[in-house]
């Protein structure tokens, strides 16, 4: 697909391509790429950097830099988006500027062993257990025998003869990947992390089609999606900086979606199903998109039979994997509540739980935090259930794809852990599928969520490590600023002012 600009496409046009934008989301990412410290088990190793800037991590210089450098992306973003929704070019055209852009913001970051995040070397050393036929689900990386792999991974998954609630929440398609990559490089571990890296970049840019093609279906301007979903600043520093698995999880969903839609239904469910190899929760898009296939005026028989028919063959297309790849299905499903151990994240019901614990202390009452987060969590989660069961009866109005990204994003953002990268295949899918009045929270939500990861060195700790309440607030803030965006644009064009700064990028199209 050739994606040259138009020879007779006016001059102004092909320049409405290139502005400020790119520059400043690279500024941003090298700013990132410089400054932020190396994981402290990572070893000595070969990264990028400029002499007299450090790169320890200590605050407040690394913190500083790294707000400077999110805003940077962040603005980037919301620039790109803005130009090449308003620009007359062809989409071909657009899309090229889109896919060079995120690739000149991509080039820093890979510029070097991954930031922001220690997940990459449990991934190459979980590949390493399968490849000697141990299985990460239920065995501890103690068994790897402290070699190279589990030398750099950390001590919270290594888990020992002792403690048992040592397993990984991946699935077989994310360790048959990465066991192969292993074998490919000779298990050599360095060879390893960087072809796992290339793995998620080259997830990134395979996802591309899917979300071409799901915008296309729902009206939604393709190379607009693309830039969304790509070039956002969580994919920019998390599933390419930080190479995490929920790229290639995407590349699959997006890819399953789209062909469901196109009318290969059994294609995309086994798209579909490697995906929830990766990570269950992709399972969801399975679950809308079989009710919604038979139509708005099927019997709600014929609908939990269509829904159940593709989920018995996604799980037994898993089972299958599972067993090839030598893992246990019901190991892995217990491992993922493994994933819960952690506390610094921000997680709604997770600080609600630790507050309402502190509250009841202060006032003199006896309260344990672990009593506290656990019903807070569980709480969250059935909400989120709620959500997921109510969007269900109203998918014909919502749309499967849209629904599914929402669901995906409740039980994210109700759950007991929140990363920033676990949002990115929702906010992919809603970008295709249009978000309508609601793109603006969208961009909001992306944004202050790529703030939460901070670089942390050795002697620092982590911001999150400090007062639940203050934690708790930043979170309401978030909530209150996503919620009032797409109300504050209205407002704004109510005014007879077009010209809201970013508004090319925070406005929406009518709701379809």
């Amino acid at each position: 697909m050739a994606l040259e600009v138009a020879p007779s496409a006016p001059a102004g046009q092909r320049r409405a391509l290139v502005g400020p934008y790119v520059w400043v989301g690279l500024i941003g990412s090298v700013l990132i790429a410089v400054t932020a410290p190396l994981w402290r088990l990572s070893g000595p190793t070969w990264r990028v950097s400029i002499p007299g800037v450090p790169h320890n991590g200590e605050r407040p210089f690394t913190a500083i830099a790294f707000v400077i450098g999110v805003s940077m992306l962040g603005l980037a973003w919301m620039g790109l988006i803005s130009r090449i929704e308003r620009c007359g070019l062809p989409d071909r055209a657009r899309l090229r500027a889109v896919l060079v852009c995120a690739a000149l913001w991509f080039a820093p970051l890979l510029l070097g062993p991954p930031l922001l995040s220690s997940d990459l070397y449990s991934y190459a050393a979980e590949g390493a257990m399968v490849t000697q036929g141990l299985d990460p689900t239920v065995d501890g990386m103690y068994k790897l025998h402290y070699g190279d792999y589990v030398a750099r991974t950390d001590p919270v998954w290594r888990g020992n003869s002792f403690d048992k609630s040592f397993g990984n929440p991946y699935g077989p398609v994310q360790m048959g990947s990465t066991a192969a990559i292993v074998d490919l490089s000779g298990h050599d571990v360095d060879l390893t992390l960087w072809g796992l890296r290339l793995l998620a970049v080259g997830s990134v840019f395979a996802s591309v089609w899917g979300i071409w093609q799901i915008a296309r279906h729902h009206g939604v301007d393709p190379p607009t999606a693309v830039a969304i979903a790509i070039a956002n600043p969580i994919t920019v520093l998390h599933l390419v900086g930080g190479a995490h698995n929920d790229a290639f999880l995407m590349a699959f969903l997006v890819t399953g979606c789209a062909l469901a839609l196109r009318g290969r239904w059994a294609l995309g469910v086994v798209f579909i199903a490697l995906a929830m190899g990766v990570k269950l929760p992709a399972a969801a898009a399975i679950v809308y998109l079989g009710w919604e296939r038979v139509g708005a005026t099927a019997a709600i028989r014929d609908r939990l039979r269509s829904a159940g028919r593709a989920l018995a063959g996604a799980f037994a297309l898993t089972l299958a994997l599972c067993a090839l790849i030598g893992i246990s299905l019901v190991g892995w499903i217990e491992s993922m509540q493994n994933s819960g151990r952690t506390m610094g994240t921000l997680s709604l019901t997770t600080r609600v739980g630790y507050v309402v614990s502190s509250v009841f202390r202060a006032i003199g009452l006896p309260a344990e935090d672990a009593t506290w987060t656990g019903l807070s969590r569980v709480a969250g989660l059935a909400v989120a259930g709620a959500l997921c069961l109510w969007m269900l009866a109203r998918v014909d109005r919502i749309g499967a794809i849209r629904a599914a990204a929402l669901a995906m994003m409740a039980v994210v953002l109700l759950g007991p852990v929140v990363w920033p990268w676990y949002l990115v295949p929702a906010i992919a899918l809603l970008g295709a599928a249009g978000a309508g009045r609601w793109r603006p929270a969208l961009i909001v939500l992306t944004i202050a969520f790529s703030f939460e990861v901070f670089p942390v060195g050795q002697n620092s700790k982590p911001v999150l490590e400090g007062s639940h309440f203050i934690s708790l607030g930043f979170i309401l803030l978030i909530a209150v600023l996503t919620i009032a965006a797409p109300f504050t644009v209205e407002w704004w064009r109510s005014l007879g002012d077009d010209e809201l700064p970013g508004s090319g990028t925070l406005g929406y199209a009518p709701a379809d």
